[in-house]
């Protein structure tokens, strides 16, 4: 089998393979949902993700005989080296995410490449995975694989917890979301507060108009 090689990205081609392989790479995944190619690739173009204005980002892909076998990014966000160390970040803080592979050793060597990039920029910690910031898709999908994931939480294959472990990472915080039959009334509580809100002057609830979208 010939060598895995990861190398950075630095074209528009080599982000739409980065934005591509996602969807080959959960293609038997009955419970991935995709997202759409056209906000993915903003996702991860500077100047058209917000994120990019205070952020350092580098993307890697992993080939095997020119083919596509894997993808990561290492990214710092430099508003989040000012946080407090308590509230997660803080100084010498630096993330990776995005992480998709064939197999465990692309993984591995995936995760080097970017634990690598991070420690050149000046790190000393990797809180991942983040794809891309805390306000996009964070953390690790390790329960839930038999239903569909709810919005703006990630999919990963069950797979990758055991390869992100064995390298020594472990749980930071835990990450909860709730299920909630609309079909049914709203709980009591729920209903006062938007009864209150239905009174309130100051609160008016309108149709969108498209001609003041923005």
């Amino acid at each position: 089998m010939s060598a895995v090689t990861v190398t950075p990205v630095t074209t528009r081609a080599g982000r739409e393979e980065f934005v591509d392989f996602v969807y080959t790479a959960n293609a038997g995944e009955p419970n991935f949902v995709p997202q759409l190619r056209s906000e993915e690739l903003e996702k991860f173009t500077p100047g058209k993700n917000p994120f990019f204005d205070h952020a350092r980002v580098q993307l890697f892909l992993a080939r095997r005989a020119g083919k596509v076998v894997g993808r990561i990014s290492a990214h710092i966000d430099e508003l989040a080296l000012s946080m407090p160390p308590d509230q997660g970040m803080g100084p010498g803080t630096g993330n990776w995410g995005a992480l998709e592979a064939d197999d465990e050793s692309i993984a591995h060597t995936l995760i080097a490449a970017a634990e690598d990039w991070l420690r050149g920029q000046g790190m000393t910690r990797v809180l991942a995975p983040i794809n891309l910031s805390i306000w996009e898709e964070p953390g690790l999908l390790v329960r839930g694989h038999d239903h569909p994931p709810t919005i703006m939480m990630g999919y990963q294959a069950a797979k990758y917890r055991p390869w992100i472990e064995s390298l020594g990472y472990a749980p930071a915080k835990r990450l909860l979301t709730y299920e909630l039959d609309i079909t049914k009334g709203f709980p009591p509580l729920v209903q006062r507060i938007v009864q209150s809100g239905e009174k309130n002057p100051r609160i008016r609830v309108r149709e969108v108009d498209k001609s003041k979208f923005d």
